[in-house]
């Protein structure tokens, strides 16, 4: 599996949308970052002053920060259009408000998505002034730009809850699931220390794995050489069409099913 990493230079294969077929293996210590008074943020995708033309994307994900907001901060209000939006909460809080008129908290375990559509404006604030929000961001592009701007929110959806894997979001409308603007499905794991889960592709189709937290072993189409995976790491398989994990601790992942 290539690999998009900091660690030896020397053997670096850069990743690329235009280079579709390739599994490459995404390291957290590799990513972008950006670091100001108050906010860390550490981008696998080109983003803001990071910028590396051969990551740029894949298939339908564009943007994929992690960040960490100090209490009482956030990002002041600003515009978005086509783009689905979605936030992923692993710790603290932040509210929304938005043009459209939605206004929200979120807490550790919610998921929201702005479909951005014809253009919305938004802002988002960590209101607990004595405690940082840890949270990723993930932007994919949109089909349906000349639908108005939406906004919905799935509370606990990343939580332990017992069960294995849950559809986070879809195409489709689904019940207990955010509906996207994009052809592409999404489902949250999160696995006990010592289990394993297996995630399969359909023809013409490509995966995305995303480490949230924990320590996972994973290898592509029964591989016998696993890869270690942490938080923040990720997997991209353009080629493979089955990635087996097993949990080494307590792990949550994040499985996107792209066209």
């Amino acid at each position: 599996m290539a690999r998009v990493s900091s660690l030896q230079p020397g053997t670096i294969e850069q990743c690329s949308a235009r280079e579709p077929v390739k599994d490459i293996f995404h390291d957290r210590q590799a990513r972008g970052r950006t670091t100001t008074g108050w906010l860390r943020a550490q981008h696998t995708f080109s983003f803001g002053s990071f910028n590396d033309p051969t990551r740029m994307g894949f298939r339908a994900l564009r943007v994929l920060n992690e960040d960490i907001i100090a209490g009482g901060s956030g990002f002041a209000e600003h515009a978005h259009d086509h783009f689905e939006i979605l936030t992923f909460m692993l710790d603290g809080e932040i509210e929304h408000r938005d043009s459209a008129g939605h206004a929200g908290r979120l807490s550790a375990g919610d998921v929201q998505l702005i479909s951005a559509g014809t253009g919305i404006t938004h802002s988002e604030r960590n209101p607990a002034e004595a405690h940082s929000t840890h949270l990723f961001q993930i932007w994919l592009h949109g089909n349906q730009d000349q639908a108005r701007p939406d906004y919905q929110v799935l509370r606990s959806a990343l939580d332990h809850d017992g069960l294995p894997v849950r559809l986070i979001a879809s195409p489709e409308p689904q019940p207990n699931a955010l509906h996207l603007r994009a052809a592409v499905s999404i489902w949250r794991a999160s696995v006990p220390a010592g289990n394993a889960y297996k995630h399969e592709l359909a023809q013409g189709r490509y995966g995305w794995l995303q480490m949230l937290d924990g320590i996972a072993t994973a290898s592509a189409d029964d591989g016998d050489d696993p890869l270690e995976l942490r938080g923040g790491d990720a997997l991209q398989l353009g080629r493979s069409k089955k990635i087996s994990l097993r949990a080494q601790t307590s792990a949550r992942w994040l499985w996107f099913d792209l066209s």
